[in-house]
């Protein structure tokens, strides 16, 4: 019996050590989702005419330029003395915002014949985005080799790094606009980037 009591304290023992163990080496980080949205087209029935007396017509705000990201070049900061103005100068990819009217607009195209259609590609929402709990490379396993193959992977997605080892600003910037892009949580390493990475 007392020996049958040793035994299953040691295994106790033993299995609360691996347990441990195993704990320490998977680490969690609440990360960011962002929304995911499915793309649309809506006709819009704009009415033409000038007197709306006795026809249902809603004043819609509708997008006539669509959004979309340019290359502009921006100043460095307001400290560059440089004789060049064009040392000066950065080139960044900034958002453009959509350009919205608001238009009269009727429910159908039964209502009258004085109006024009037109089509709108709308973003529409299928998923919340928000904070989530993923599972990350904890801090001391994520070595110079390992920081060397995301990086390798990334450039072989077309972001222009240096495989150097160092989790770096660039490094960063590059790993989150891939997460963002295949639609993963963002905000640290995490096992489901490495695993869409390719990275072992």
């Amino acid at each position: 019996m007392k020996n049958i009591l040793i035994f299953i304290i040691t295994f106790s023992i033993s299995g609360y050590c691996i347990s441990q163990k195993t704990n320490r080496n998977t680490c969690t980080a609440s990360l960011t989702l962002d929304p995911v949205y499915e793309t649309v087209e809506k006709t819009h029935y704009i009415f033409t005419g000038s007197d709306t007396t006795g026809l249902n017509v809603n004043v819609t705000k509708i997008t006539v330029v669509e959004g979309r990201k340019e290359l502009v070049k921006r100043r460095i900061n307001k400290d560059c003395v440089s004789p060049d103005p064009e040392d000066c100068m950065v080139k960044v990819m900034e958002d453009i915002p959509p350009v919205t009217m608001n238009l009269y607009t009727l429910s159908g195209p039964d209502i009258t014949k004085e109006y024009d259609t037109r089509t709108e590609i709308i973003k529409r929402i299928i998923k919340e985005g928000g904070q989530t709990k993923e599972n990350v490379v904890c801090i001391k396993n994520r070595s110079a080799n390992l920081i060397k193959k995301v990086q390798s992977a990334l450039i072989g997605e077309g972001y222009p790094l240096i495989a150097n080892g160092i989790m770096d600003q660039a490094t960063n910037l590059s790993l989150t606009d891939f997460q963002k892009t295949k639609g993963l949580a963002y905000g640290d390493l995490s096992l489901a980037t490495l695993a869409a990475l390719g990275v072992k």
